[in-house]
Parts: C-alpha cells; structure tokens; sequence
C-alpha cells in the first residue's frame, strides 16, 4: 500500500498576500470587468464542477434560515 500524501497545505499570510498580487494585475480586472452575463453563462455551462447560476426564480424560493444557539 503507497502513502497518501497530506491534501492539507499550510499557507501564511505572507504566502496569500503574494498569490493575490500576482493574480489581481490590471489586466485581469479589465479582463474580469469586461465578462458579460452571456460569458459567465457560458462558463458555468462549461464546467460540470461548477454551482448553477442563481436566477430571480432562485432568489423567489430562497428564505432565510437563522440557526438555533446551541445549548452550553
């Protein structure tokens, strides 16, 4: 039997703060300002992983569920 490797990644805050700078360029907020609601469609139709697009219908049905306090 192999030894699975650990799926839990310790990351600091130094190592977040690094991985935002390189993803959050000026050229992928145009490229994210300029997605249309037809592309993030397209994009949710494409990825099987992906939560389905909340609509108005799912807004209509949604109500809000306020968890009891749990007993001390």
């Amino acid at each position: 039997m192999t030894a699975k490797s650990d799926p839990i990644v310790t990351v600091t805050p130094a190592m977040r703060d690094a991985a935002l700078a390189e993803m959050v360029t000026p050229e992928f907020l145009a490229w994210f300002d300029a997605l249309s609601d037809a592309d993030i469609a397209a994009q949710i139709a494409a990825n099987p992983d992906a939560a389905p697009e909340l609509d108005a219908a799912w807004f209509a049905r949604a109500r809000l569920v306020t968890p009891l306090k749990a007993a001390e």
